[in-house]
């Protein structure tokens, strides 16, 4: 598995299906996650960004998962691994950040900044 797969199986292992923000297939429905996808070399992070979307009238659910997330990279970040190194995903400033759509108030988004190191 190479370095974006690592990636995309990262943001979709949260129960949700995750899209590079760029591919989101037109029959998508909502909850889903979308993500930033860039790479460099070790010793220079990368920051990023991921959203988490859904359709509902309140923010539970869409915090929930937040949660869920912000657990799983921990204060310190989480490694992935991959066949030729792996990453570091370490949270950002501000975290997470909600967001609204002008056009569908039933539209949940939350925005996740963070910062990866790819170790290689």
């Amino acid at each position: 598995m190479d370095k974006l797969q690592a990636y995309n199986k990262f943001w979709n292992s949260f129960g949700l299906p995750a899209y590079d923000q760029y591919t989101v297939p037109s029959n998508a429905a909502l909850p889903y996650i979308t993500y930033e996808s860039a790479s460099d070399d070790f010793d220079h992070p990368v920051t990023l960004s991921a959203s988490i979307w859904y359709r509902d009238a309140s923010w539970a659910a869409i915090t929930a998962k937040e949660k869920e997330i912000s657990e799983v990279i921990g204060r310190g970040g989480v490694s992935v691994p991959y066949d030729d190194g792996g990453f570091w995903l370490v949270k950002g400033m501000p975290w997470a950040q909600r967001m609204n759509d002008p056009d569908d108030d039933t539209v949940r988004r939350i925005v996740l900044t963070f910062s990866i190191e790819f170790i290689d």
